[in-house]
């Protein structure tokens, strides 16, 4: 992914496009599973959470 399709996805998913959000998720789900790990272990509830507040808040990024 060029550096002006991630940003056209990023753009899209912060004016509310599901389809563009999803696809961001989906690009970051290995950091988010990894932050979401303790001692080897995935913490589903941690990695809901990282989720939840990126869907609450992506409308509030500024580009």
């Amino acid at each position: 992914m060029t550096g002006n399709e991630f940003r056209l996805l990023l753009e899209a998913a912060v004016c509310g496009d599901r389809e563009a959000l999803d696809s961001l998720l989906a690009l970051y789900m290995p950091l988010i599973n990894r932050l979401s790990s303790y001692a080897g272990n995935l913490d589903e509830d941690c990695r809901q959470y990282i989720m939840l507040h990126i869907v609450l808040h992506i409308s509030e990024f500024r580009i």
